[in-house]
């Protein structure tokens, strides 16, 4: 290999995707929790504070994928899953709130992070969003989420609502912020 050929690999940076998932096999479920598992030790997760036992949040994600309404976003970083996004649709019996959609549970591992992932996740979660005629964005963000709060603003989200009792961490309530963006 010529020294060209090494400085153009390492030029072209890590490789990203996001993968839409309907079922999660051994390997996909093993690299999930792992990713989850270190999110929430640096406090960067979701709803949980300590990372649970491995077969709750084993069946954690085979429950999501379980479920019509919910679809699954995998970011990758060369190959490696590297966090999740959630897109939820309200039920069928919902027919009046049918044009809108939620991002939920949406983190990405702390070795993935500055790599513009984040940012190719949630586009792709919108671009899906948009495709299966959601009208309406929303996603609900702690305020101490401060790289979860950049990227609904980069999207162009508004911030329409505070809630100050919004978390309970470390014996103290923080706010959270509610974002929405119109996606016609």
């Amino acid at each position: 290999m010529s020294n060209n050929e090494i400085d153009n690999d390492l030029s072209e940076g890590p490789h990203l995707e996001v993968e839409l998932v309907e079922s999660l096999d051994k390997m996909k479920l093993m690299q999930l929790c792992e990713v989850t598992w270190e999110a929430i030790s640096v406090g960067e997760s979701f709803n949980w504070l300590t990372p649970p036992e491995e077969k709750v949040l084993e069946s954690y994600w085979k429950g999501v994928v379980l479920v019509p309404e919910r679809s699954l976003f995998l970011p990758k970083l060369d190959g490696q899953i590297a966090g999740s996004c959630q897109l939820i649709r309200p039920p069928i019996s919902n027919e009046v709130g049918a044009f809108r959609a939620e991002v939920a549970n949406f983190f990405l591992a702390p070795w993935a992070r500055n790599y513009g992932l984040a940012k190719k996740m949630i586009s792709r979660v919108q671009d899906y969003a948009i495709v299966h005629d959601c009208r309406s964005l929303d996603m609900a963000v702690r305020s101490d989420q401060l790289a979860a709060i950049s990227i609904c603003e980069w999207l162009g989200m508004k911030k329409w609502g505070t809630k100050k009792r919004f978390a309970y961490v470390n014996n103290q309530f923080l706010s959270g912020y509610y974002y929405s963006k119109d996606l016609d």
